[in-house]
């Protein structure tokens, strides 16, 4: 036993070496770290997840996961962030949701007994409750007989209540955007929530013109205006349902105190540490009929006991964990690809050969480099951002991001109505002698301003101050610097370029774009004249697009919207208001012994589809044998 204890303490020295070296070093050998975290995972035991279940002993089906970064809030109306509005995803329902396996994604009923049923040329949606929904026992419920807490059956005041917490001026919910102008009354609702006390709930009982009750298990939405995608806003976080003696309660701390009626509940929050969930009985009643083990197609979701969510904060840890099977789930990012995957896109022998699992798909996201129309240098020429665009080296981004990424061909990404294959962007490809062309079009022959007789000098802002966003800054400045052209980058803090990309503050800007909903008009609203300011963070206004625009937000849809699409796609291409950089593709490794596995943009309840299969994590990690350096392609 005692040589057992100094071996792994030697081999955590180790490992912490490493880490430590890795902090310090600007080149990192990953292949020698998986050998030396591996040959601690040897190590690993099997003697976790064992619980009581009525008298006897079983294994709990246990998944470990990392959130993926920090958790700020539960509290549904404001879950903003990706990683905060997945957990929310987990607690709590929506009238809709995603299909998990449908390909193009579809919506279906979850909390609805079937799909809204729709009227008044798509201004009416009449929503009709499942009997079998039940917000989880809460002392805000009070208690019974035995002195437990209470459970208490959803109802449509609490899709009401939820729905307009979201246009309360006193939360300042990032969500209001749903439903802004479209519900009818929900400006006069939010006016009334501006002037009232801030914990007085009583302007919910006069609620809006636009939300009627029918009876405890159904009620009717009323548009101002036609709208068909509506129906995406219901399967967001920002939909989820919550009871209002909650929020009355727990007030300020109703996000770290969630009371859901989805398939998991909180057992335990250590902020910074990690985030633990367990099964919730009372989820309603679904199944996953195309589950890979035949018997997990018979049991009520979720088909996982309990899901354990450290936070953890750099990638070299997590994949430490996972290594030694402390996570069961784990990202492959650009630092790790090449120890992970292979030149051909596939994982590499000695991992694949201990049963790890690579999952690839891309990902509903554009990263971009704005230009900003409030500036006057940018805003009139056309020709001055189309010769940036040109001497932007996409290629270089490629590898640089070690090919985790696909080259942009326009606003709207692969897999989303409207993205056309075949179309090439003229000014997408490298090509700086073309670049130099077009800048002396623009007035600035050599990159020089014939005005100062001084190289042109423009800032690019970044919202973040990584290394990651240092190189990408410099990347951009020696571009640039082939066709004469001075940058001079800038690197904020989250908040601060939020600030000043509503004002117009910025030039040039470098950021990203993650669809809310499956559906080119999430994108193309980017570029909306009325979202200056907001989400269209360049302040483009262009009167032809508006109307193309306009013409499209009421229509349904048909070949003959997509169509549409595809030629305010090509419009925008050819204004250049962006340069369209690149569409992310995610990586991600699996242990063995997790099953039903499928990427999704949209499913923010997935944890209910998946499952561990308890003995093969056990035979696993029994029979482990650590990686040598000459199985990863080492010296």
């Amino acid at each position: 036993m005692l040589g057992l204890t100094l071996c792994l303490v030697r081999w955590s020295v180790l490992v912490a070496f490493l880490v430590v070296e890795a902090t310090l070093t600007v080149k990192f050998d990953w292949k020698f770290l998986l050998v030396a975290c591996a040959m601690i995972g040897l190590f690993s035991g099997c003697g976790e997840g064992v619980s009581s279940n009525g008298g006897g002993v079983r294994e709990e089906r246990v998944l470990r996961v990392s959130p993926g970064g920090r958790v700020n809030t539960l509290d549904p109306a404001l879950s903003a962030d990706l990683v905060s509005a997945k957990m929310v995803g987990e607690l709590y329902d929506t009238p809709l949701e995603y299909d998990y396996l449908e390909r193009p994604y579809k919506l279906k009923p979850s909390m609805l007994e079937s799909m809204p049923e729709v009227g008044g040329g798509m201004t009416a949606f009449r929503l009709k409750l499942r009997g079998d929904l039940w917000f989880q026992p809460d002392k805000c419920f009070g208690v019974d007989d035995t002195g437990c807490f209470k459970r208490r059956r959803v109802t449509a005041s609490d899709v009401a209540f939820s729905i307009l917490r979201l246009a309360d001026e006193r939360v300042h919910s990032p969500g209001y955007w749903l439903i802004r102008g479209k519900i009818r009354g929900i400006g006069e609702f939010r006016k009334a929530t501006a002037s009232s006390p801030e914990w007085d709930f009583s302007v919910y009982d006069k609620g809006c013109e636009g939300i009627k009750f029918v009876n405890d298990r159904e009620l009717e939405i009323r548009l101002a205006k036609p709208d068909p995608r509506f129906l995406y806003a219901l399967a967001m976080p920002y939909m989820s349902v919550v009871p209002r003696e909650a929020v009355e309660m727990y007030r300020e701390d109703f996000g770290s105190h969630p009371v859901g009626s989805g398939p998991f509940r909180l057992v335990e929050w250590r902020r910074g540490y990690k985030l633990e969930f367990e099964r919730n009985p009372d989820y309603r009643e679904e199944y996953f009929r195309e589950a890979e083990n035949a018997e997990d197609r018979e049991r009520r979701l979720p088909l996982l006991d309990r899901v354990v969510c450290p936070q953890v904060s750099e990638s070299v840890t997590a994949w430490f964990m996972f290594l030694r099977g402390e996570l069961d789930m784990n990202p492959v990012d650009k630092d790790n690809f090449e120890a992970v995957v292979d030149g051909e896109g596939k994982l590499v022998p000695a991992l694949r050969a201990r049963g790890v699992k690579l999952v690839k798909a891309p990902r509903m996201q554009i990263y971009y480099v704005g230009f900003c129309f409030v500036d006057p240098i940018l805003a009139g020429n056309a020709d001055l951002r189309k010769a940036i665009s040109l001497a932007y080296n996409v290629d270089k981004r490629m590898e640089f991001f070690n090919h985790c990424a696909t080259p942009a061909n326009g606003p709207i990404p692969k897999g989303v109505a409207g993205y056309d294959p075949r179309f090439e962007n003229p000014y997408a490809k490298h090509d700086v002698e073309l670049a130099k062309e077009y800048l002396a079009k623009a007035g600035f022959p050599g990159g020089v301003d014939p005005k100062t007789g001084k190289r042109l000098k423009l800032t690019l802002d970044f919202g973040g101050t990584s290394a990651t966003f240092h190189e990408l800054a410099e990347m951009f400045v020696d571009d640039m610097a082939d066709i004469g052209i001075k940058i001079v980058p800038v690197l904020n803090n989250w908040p601060n370029f939020l600030k000043k990309s509503a004002r117009g503050r910025m030039q040039l800007y470098y950021v990203s774009w993650v669809a809310d909903y499956p559906d080119a008009e999430n994108f193309l609203q980017l570029f909306y004249g009325p979202n200056a300011g907001s989400c269209n963070r360049s302040f483009f206004r262009d009167s032809a697009f508006d109307r193309m625009f306009d013409e499209i937000k009421s229509m349904p849809d048909t070949p003959d919207r997509t169509v549409k699409y595809a030629g305010m796609a090509r419009y925008l291409v050819e204004r250049c208001p962006w340069i369209f950089s690149h569409y992310p593709v995610s990586y991600r490794v699996l242990r063995a012994w997790v099953e039903n596995y499928h990427p999704h943009d949209f499913c923010f309840s997935e944890w209910k589809y998946l499952d561990v299969d308890v003995e093969k994590r056990c035979v696993e990690r029994r029979d482990f044998k650590p990686l040598t350096l000459s199985e990863i392609g080492g010296e």
